[in-house]
């Protein structure tokens, strides 16, 4: 891969994740209180998740569903997991009314920033997968499923800003691996800045035409792969 790229990453997750700090910092003091107070403990979720094909990392966020959320009375898993994707819609009633607020605003995942900081993650790229997901993807996409772990794993991606819910796991991994192929082999900095400025729109104005649709952000990575 292009060093360019590898220190443009870098440099952006310094950036970013040190301004988060600063700024959001009272914000973050904030809903630890508020989710003490009306969620009790533990106000954070932490799970191991896979940030490479072999390496797996305690990922922390805000918790945002009930406590039992594991219970089979929910059935998250039978109901929502897609071939290694569990994607769960925010009219589920596994989330807490706190927790629907940050997962609409994208402030469930600023705990993770810390990693980011640390190098572990990077502020764009590929979010990371609880090892179970990943062997569902193996199951089902043996040929496919290594590629979207060639790029970093992140706090935001590709997949965000069309809608998890608005792909299937095949579209979904297709992204991934195009974002992934512009992290190996093109302008990472061009697909980083629209992703980012996508997010931003996404979180501010939220609504169905806010997404970007599938068919564009296919296009737009593509266009960023050097020929």
């Amino acid at each position: 891969m292009p060093m360019f790229n590898v220190i443009i990453k870098r440099t952006e997750d310094i950036i970013f994740s040190l301004l988060i700090l600063v700024i959001l910092s009272p914000i973050l003091f904030l809903l630890c209180l508020v989710s003490f107070l009306t969620q009790g403990w533990p106000i954070f979720y932490v799970s191991r998740r896979m940030v490479t094909a072999k390496k797996e990392i305690s990922i922390p966020k805000f918790r945002t569903m009930a406590k039992d959320a594991k219970n089979e009375k929910y059935g998250l898993e039978r109901k929502y997991m897609k071939k290694g994707y569990l994607d769960i819609p925010l009219n589920s009633e596994v989330y807490t009314p706190l927790g629907r607020f940050m997962e609409k605003t994208q402030l469930v995942e600023v705990p993770q920033v810390i990693l980011v900081l640390l190098g572990e993650m990077s502020f764009v790229g590929n979010r990371p997968l609880p090892k179970k997901n990943v062997d569902l993807l193996k199951e089902n996409f043996p040929d496919q499923w290594q590629k979207r772990f060639n790029a970093p794993t992140g706090m935001t991606g590709v997949t965000q800003i069309v809608g998890k819910l608005n792909l299937d796991a095949k579209q979904r991994l297709e992204l991934e691996s195009l974002y992934s192929d512009v992290y190996m082999n093109g302008n990472v900095l061009r697909a980083d800045v629209y992703i980012i400025f996508s997010t931003i729109i996404l979180v501010l104005l939220r609504g169905p035409g806010t997404y970007v649709s599938y068919n564009s952000a296919k296009k737009f990575l593509k266009s960023c792969i050097k020929k």
